[in-house]
């Protein structure tokens, strides 16, 4: 038999970079896991200074001191310092010494603080008599760690005692000193502390968190309407301290879901997030739900948390539902399934709630506008029903504002002497109630003046947009359908490629491409092509575009592997090889779209993308549709404020231009 004693399985020290640099790539992040080894171990007081409103130098220092039971030197050794340490199965527990229910599972979180810094000083004063211990770790140091032996920690360079910000000296506790700081943009003051507070709901007497100084308070932002106790679905009439009980499968989840008075400026806020064991365990978000145009702006209202324990409930790793980095589900989980289905429809009530009461809240102030009757004063008596049905009818559009309807009513008394303009809205009064709203929408947004030029070419466009979402998301197939739609409307992707309609046969270079099938239907499930600009266009552009399939045939989301992002990657760089070798230089980018991408694939994405050179870009569906439908509906209220006699209303939008991440 061969001798297999030589066998071992070895670990680089660049896993650090996987564990520690790319699961925690924020300050928020690397904070609030040190803040829930706090809470592990029992502290009561957790003081955090860090540099805000301003960029970070070379000098600055991210400090978290504690006043937790501490650590002695062995449990240093044998707990804190293994990686990947299963603490809930190892002390066969998941309460903390004082009872309380513990955040940490995996034992990969004392990697967080590599995400932001490139050294860790580490100071912990037990409540026995043992002595401190002090060490300091070197990401640059595990990064290069050879396989065949531990990492040794250093001597601390701090070697000053433990202490609060202001000087008291504590007689138990931790602390965490991290230096070189990675990030050298400004952290803005309140959406840090409003991030860190939304990450938390163990804020009370059983532990304070001070930041700067400044004791961190529980999440609130003002919201117009509600849920509870502005309503409650049918079935739910259960309410624990301003939250609605609910129960899925069994489980028990409270809830609130409110909607601010003005669009959401940071997205950090937007969606609801998800909450065990007084810790966030999903960052804000719509459970994956997709939206037409009904309800498309009120999304961007909506705000509210749920707190669901079981979702961190057991020791090992076959009980748990939260991702390695501790801040998102595992959405792909079937154990979620019912939890997702249940979320969505919450999301679809609230909408439709906060719609009725915003409608009937416009009906009532436009009953209350003296200019009213002044419009109405341009009609016969016959007339008036029909005028004031537009109003009530134009009440219930999506975010309309009193005024808003006065401006349409306005319009149409400008426009009434034109015989299609009056003939029109005479027709729209004969539609019924349910698709009045939606017509008088489209007018009031492009004006009565522009609608008959306008009209045609914005609903060929949105209906462009609303048939790729339906193709993605019912799994048509690549070719021809998503691919012949992209390629007529290449805007739809990227709006800069209108002058990319040229598409080129990569096979013609050489690059050899395999194409995916179904293993069920045998059809194909990707496919590649390149669209290149068209003469006499200045524009060098060449762009290799991978389209994967929304859905697999058994109706599931398809995710997108580790190997098909590198294999993408290689096909980029060929053929930009290949082209470079032309007479004509031209720049050559990549673009895949996927649902959705593994954990793996996640990674490797996330490392493509962050290269100087930057050659390929990886994007979701959900992601590629809702920026150009963003960009559209952005248009259209260029368009509506062209033409409008007032200013814009305070709160309308068209993004801050900050280039989002997938989530």
């Amino acid at each position: 038999m061969t001798d297999i004693s030589d066998l071992k399985l070895r670990f680089l020290g660049s896993l650090v970079e996987q564990l520690g640099a790319q699961m925690y790539p924020s300050a928020t992040a690397t904070i609030a896991e040190l803040v829930s080894n706090a809470w592990d171990a029992d502290a009561k007081h957790v003081w955090v200074t860090i540099p805000l409103g301003r960029k970070w130098s070379d000098n600055d220092e991210i400090v978290v001191v504690d006043d937790g039971h501490g650590m002695t030197h062995n449990e240093v050794r044998d707990a804190y310092l293994h990686v990947g340490r299963k603490r809930r199965v190892v002390d066969d527990t998941d309460v903390s010494l004082g009872g309380r229910l513990l955040h940490g599972r995996k034992g990969i979180g004392k990697l967080a603080a590599f995400g932001t810094a490139c050294s860790l000083d580490f100071l912990s004063v037990p409540k026995s008599d043992a002595q401190p211990t002090r060490f300091r770790m070197n990401y640059e140091d595990i990064r290069r760690l050879d396989p065949a032996g531990d990492y040794q920690v250093a001597a601390a360079a701090d070697d000053s005692p433990l202490a609060t910000p202001d000087g008291t000296v504590l007689n138990h506790g931790t602390r965490v000193r991290l230096s070189g700081l990675r990030l050298k943009r400004a952290l803005n003051s309140n959406q840090f502390l409003q991030s860190m507070a939304r990450r938390f709901a163990i804020l009370s007497a059983d532990m304070e968190i001070a930041i700067n100084g400044e004791p961190l308070a529980r999440f609130h932002i003002p919201v117009q309407f509600r849920f509870p106790p502005d309503g409650l679905p049918d079935g739910v009439d259960e309410i624990d301290d301003g939250w609605a009980v609910d129960h899925i499968g069994g489980q028990r989840v409270k809830w609130w879901v409110g909607f601010t008075e003005k669009p959401l400026r940071d997205e950090g806020l937007l969606g609801i997030s998800v909450l065990a064991r007084g810790k966030l365990v999903q960052r804000p978000f719509l459970f994956q739900r997709t939206q037409g145009a009904t309800g498309q702006l009120g999304q961007q209202y909506l705000v509210g948390e749920i707190q669901a324990d079981w979702l961190d409930s057991g020791r090992d790793i076959e009980d748990d539902h939260i991702q390695a980095n501790r801040d998102q589900l595992q959405l792909e989980n079937d154990d979620l399934d019912d939890f997702v289905v249940w979320g969505r429809s919450l999301i679809v009530w609230a909408l439709a709630a906060r719609n009725k009461l915003r409608q009937q809240k416009t009906e009532d102030a436009l009953r209350e506008m003296p200019g009213l009757d002044a419009i109405l004063d341009h009609f016969t008596r016959d007339e008036q029903p029909a005028i004031l049905r537009i109003a009530a009818q134009a009440s219930r559009i999506d975010e309309v504002a009193p005024a808003d309807v006065l401006a349409i009513l306005q319009a149409v008394v400008d426009a009434k002497d034109d015989v299609i303009i009056r003939q029109m809205w005479q027709d729209i009064n004969e539609e019924s109630d349910d698709f009045q709203p939606q017509i008088w929408n489209i007018i009031r947004r492009f004006a009565l003046i522009d609608a008959r030029r306008n009209l045609t070419l914005i609903q060929g466009r949105i209906e462009a947009i609303d048939r790729l979402r339906q193709f993605v998301h019912d799994g048509a197939r690549e070719v021809p359908t998503i691919h012949e739609h992209i390629k007529n409307y290449p805007w739809l992707i990227d709006p800069r490629w209108y002058l990319l309609d040229d598409e080129v046969d990569l096979e013609e270079l050489g690059v050899p491409y395999e194409r995916e099938r179904d293993l069920g239907t045998g059809r194909y499930v990707d496919f590649l092509f390149g669209l290149q600009s068209s003469k006499p266009t200045l524009s060098d552009d060449y762009v290799v575009v991978e389209i994967k399939r929304g859905t697999n045939s058994d109706g599931s989301v398809r995710s997108a592997t580790e190997e098909e992002v590198n294999r993408f990657n290689s096909y980029v760089v060929k053929i930009a090889d290949r082209l470079s070798r032309s007479t004509e230089a031209q720049r050559v980018t990549g673009l895949m779209i996927a649902q959705r991408y593994t954990a793996d694939a996640d990674l490797i994405r996330r490392d493509h993308e962050s290269r100087r050179d930057r050659r390929v870009a990886f994007r979701t569906w959900d992601r590629v549709l809702r920026d150009t439908d963003r960009l559209h509906r952005g248009w259209l209220m260029v368009e509506t404020r062209r033409v409008d006699r007032g200013a814009p209303r305070d709160g309308d939008s068209l993004g801050d231009g900050v280039d989002r991440q997938d989530e």
